[in-house]
C-alpha cells in the first residue's frame, strides 16, 4: 500500500459527474438510475451544532462538544431529463403517456370574423369564422382539435359568473372575443406527482479531478455517499429573459449502518491491463480509420 504524502496539495476547479444508484434490500448499490454529466455546480456542505462548558473569568469556553452533524449536497444542472424530473418531484418513475386516453387540453383565444348560428358542444363548427379546427405544430404538421368548446371571453371577467361562463356558447357572434378549449391526441411520457409520493434515497457517487500543486497534472477524485435522500423542495423557473433555467437538486446525507456518511477518494488507477498484439493492431487500424474518415470529411467540406 502506497503511503500518503501529507504535504501534497491539490486544487479542484471542475464540476463532478454524478451517478445515482438504486439501493437494494441490503442498502448496497444495485444499478444506476440517473447519470448527471451536465452539472454547472456541485456543492458539499457539512454543518454541526456544538455545546460548550463555560466558566471562570470572562465565562470563556472550557470544553466543547460537537453533535448533530449534517451533510448536504446541492446539484445545479444546466439540463434536465425525464428521469431527473421524476426523481426530484415524484417517486422516480417515468411512465408512457399514450393510447386512447392520452390527451392534453389547450386553450386559445380568437375574434370571430363571421357569425355562426349554431354551435354544438364538442364538435368543430363548419365555415370560416376566424378559428382553425387544426393545430399547426412548429414543423408544419397539422393535427385535429378534438372536443372543441367555445366560451365568451368577456364572461370570464364577471365576478359572479352565470351560465355564460360555466357552459359553452351555442352560437358565435361576429367580432365577438372567444376562448376555445380543445384536446390534442399525444404520445409521450408522464411523471405523476402524487400527494403521498416523495423523492427516494440513493447511493450517489461523483467523479471529478484534483490538480496537483507540485506536478500540475490532474488526478482522479471521487466522493461516495452511501445513503443520500433527495429533498422534496424543488423549483422550476420559467422566464423569457435572463439566463436559461437551471435545475437544482438537494440531497441530505443520511447515516448508513456503518456510520460512514461520506468518503472522499483521491486515487490512481491500479493493475493496468496488458494489451495483446492483436488488440494493439486492431486499435491501430481503428485509429487509422478515424484519421481517414476525418480527412475525407475535411475534403468534402472543402
Amino acid at each position: 500500500m502506497a503511503g500518503v504524502d501529507i504535504l501534497a496539495k491539490y486544487g479542484i476547479k471542475e464540476v463532478a459527474d454524478v451517478v445515482f444508484y438504486e439501493l437494494n434490500k441490503l442498502g448496497k448499490p444495485a444499478f444506476p438510475v440517473l447519470y448527471l454529466d451536465t452539472l454547472k455546480v456541485s456543492t458539499i456542505e457539512q454543518t454541526a451544532e456544538s455545546s460548550d462548558a463555560r466558566g471562570g473569568k470572562g465565562n470563556a469556553a472550557l470544553i466543547s462538544w460537537d453533535y448533530g452533524k449534517e451533510i448536504n449536497v446541492t446539484l445545479e444542472d444546466a439540463l434536465f431529463s425525464a428521469k431527473s424530473m421524476a426523481i426530484m418531484f415524484g417517486n422516480g418513475k417515468v411512465n408512457p403517456y399514450e393510447g386512447e386516453n392520452a390527451y392534453i387540453m389547450k386553450t386559445e383565444s380568437f375574434i370571430a370574423t363571421a357569425a355562426v348560428e349554431s354551435v354544438t358542444n364538442g364538435t368543430a363548427p363548419t365555415g370560416d369564422f376566424g378559428w382553425d379546427k387544426y393545430f399547426t405544430a412548429p414543423d408544419g404538421k397539422r393535427y385535429e382539435k378534438k372536443n372543441p368548446k367555445f366560451y365568451k371571453a368577456d364572461a370570464a371577467f364577471k365576478a359572479n359568473s352565470d351560465t355564460e361562463l360555466d357552459n359553452p356558447v351555442s352560437a358565435i357572434e361576429k367580432d365577438g372575443h372567444y376562448f376555445c378549449t380543445y384536446d390534442l391526441k399525444v404520445n409521450g411520457a408522464v411523471i405523476e406527482v402524487s400527494a403521498d409520493s416523495f423523492p427516494g434515497t440513493y447511493y450517489v457517487t461523483g467523479d471529478t479531478y484534483a490538480r496537483s500543486e507540485a506536478s500540475g497534472t490532474d488526478e482522479f477524485f471521487q466522493f461516495i455517499i452511501p445513503k443520500a435522500k433527495v429533498q422534496s423542495e424543488n423549483t422550476i423557473t420559467l422566464e423569457a429573459e435572463g439566463d436559461p433555467s437551471v435545475f437544482n437538486m438537494s440531497l441530505k446525507v443520511l447515516r448508513p449502518a456503518d456510520g460512514k456518511m461520506m468518503k472522499l477518494v483521491k486515487y490512481e488507477l491500479a493493475d493496468a491491463a496488458t494489451i495483446s498484439e492483436s488488440s494493439k493492431a486492431y486499435r491501430d487500424i481503428d485509429h487509422n480509420h478515424v484519421l481517414i474518415t476525418n480527412n475525407m470529411d475535411s475534403l468534402s467540406q472543402g
